[in-house]
């Protein structure tokens, strides 16, 4: 026996099944979650130099945009060659690319080991003094409370332990690592495996970007086939859109913030170097990279900054707390805007948002990609609910579901008449003609006399 179902049965159904399925789904990623990682982290581990290629080559691709057209004029001199100018494009990228790299760390890391260096080996000393003022402090403890006092000096004492440990252990790698030795892979990291690993998916990233670079529309196109082929073509536009709309907003964010994040690092380093502080290139690096999270990065820099600051040299704390707090302010209100613009549109709440849900997924990366992603998400999905409402005939400022009033669609005047439809069809216009010179218009009166005449013969020539 068939049962028919008619359409509005048809889409329960298939609204069941999907329901069904997307439940079935979320129970079995909730029971088996610990596997489902396993099997993630081993496909990021094995696409890695896939990952990374794509990562450079979208991030290059503005760059050997720009270069591609400066390029024009001296090679498409007398023709074009496409071919010669894309190849000098991806090759001037990666070039840049490479040098940014090599100047960071040639110029960085000696200063920034140095740093670390006198860091450590300064620190027993800081902990000493931080140990009598935190012990001249407690003494009042000991006789009003004395099992705070005791849980306390425990405490500070396993902290002190575990520094003094570290600093024993890490400063002869950080000796072997600035004298360049024969061990510096394993001093860096506990593995070589790793390291080994690490550069070979950067390498082969590289060669996945040159590639990708140097037929870029080539691969877009194929990417809109596959999705042409595989969707309907209104979910398609759709996704198109959405994509679009997405890149558009994190790379302005990304390449606007990344900006801002080198100016202040450079403003950092001239204010402390006028001010004498110490660890200037370390604390310098520290509150750049950490400005490129909105909201939070200049908290995430300036705290152990000051601890670095209180622990070697205490007065010059609040100097350098005033000092950045005018920093922030003037990233704030002048060099952020100026630089940014309103790229991102997003109301602090969902910002923080963002920074809490992406840093606790994917760390660091999280907190700085997520932000611009979710506002374009935001976005997109604030034209749609507005959109949706228009349709519905309901207002779509959010000012007026501030109260509990209900609001109810705005449906036509019965007493006026409906608008009439007007006709899809085109009219058919006359195709123009050139004028003849020798014609002579006949009038209508002459017309209509001939047309008489032509029926009277007619009827004259069917009679019998």
């Amino acid at each position: 026996m068939k049962v028919h179902l008619d359409d509005r049965q048809r889409s329960i159904a298939r609204t069941a099944v999907w329901v069904f399925s997307v439940c079935l789904l979320i129970g079995i990623a909730v029971w088996r979650w610990s596997s489902l990682v396993a099997v993630f982290r081993k496909v990021v581990s094995v696409l890695a130099p896939v990952l990374v290629g794509l990562a450079l080559a979208y991030l290059m691709s503005p760059l050997q945009n720009w270069l591609e057209k400066k390029l024009t004029r001296y090679t498409d001199k007398n023709k074009p060659h496409p071919r010669l100018k894309r190849a000098l494009s991806v090759t001037g990228a990666i070039l840049v690319l490479l040098a940014a790299i090599v100047g960071l760390v040639a110029s960085i890391v000696p200063e920034l080991i140095a740093s670390i260096k006198n860091l450590l080996v300064s620190l027993p000393e800081y902990l000493t003094n931080m140990t009598d003022w935190i012990t001249v402090h407690l003494a009042t403890l000991k006789d009003d409370q004395p099992q705070i006092h005791t849980i306390l000096t425990s405490i500070w004492d396993t902290v002190l332990n575990s520094a003094n440990n570290f600093a024993d252990q890490f400063e002869p790698k950080l000796d072997s690592i600035a004298s360049g030795g024969a061990d510096i892979i394993t001093t860096v990291t506990t593995s070589a495996v790793s390291v080994f690993k690490w550069f070979t998916n950067f390498l082969l990233g590289i060669i996945i970007a040159i590639y990708l670079l140097y037929n870029k529309e080539k691969y877009l196109a194929q990417a809109r086939k596959l999705l042409y082929a595989t969707l309907p073509e209104k979910n398609v536009h759709t996704f198109l859109e959405i994509g679009s709309h997405v890149s558009y907003k994190f790379m302005h964010f990304l390449s606007g913030k990344t900006l801002d994040s080198l100016i202040i690092g450079l403003l950092c380093f001239i204010g402390m170097t006028i001010l004498n502080m110490p660890y200037i290139t370390l604390i310098s690096i520290l509150v750049g990279v950490t400005n490129i999270i909105p909201f939070f990065g200049p908290i995430i820099g300036a705290v152990p900054s000051a601890l670095l600051i209180l622990l070697s040299e205490p007065r010059k704390v609040i100097p350098f707390v005033i000092f950045i707090l005018v920093l922030q302010q003037f990233d704030g209100n002048f060099l952020g805007p100026k630089i940014l613009g309103d790229s991102l549109g997003l109301p602090m709440f969902w910002t923080l948002f963002a920074i809490t849900v992406g840093g606790g997924i994917f760390g660091f990366v999280g907190m700085v990609a997520f932000v611009p992603v979710f506002a374009a998400v935001y976005t997109l999905l604030s034209d749609f609910l507005s959109e949706q409402l228009r349709k519905k005939g309901l207002p779509s400022d959010t000012e007026n579901y501030m109260t509990n009033e209900i609001h109810y669609a705005a449906l036509p005047d019965e007493n006026t008449e409906p608008e009439q439809e007007e006709d899809e069809e085109m009219p058919l216009m006359p195709l123009p003609v050139e004028p003849d010179e020798d014609y002579v218009p006949v009038p209508v009166e002459e017309i209509v006399d001939r047309l008489e005449n032509e029926e009277q013969e007619h009827d004259e020539s069917e009679q019998p």
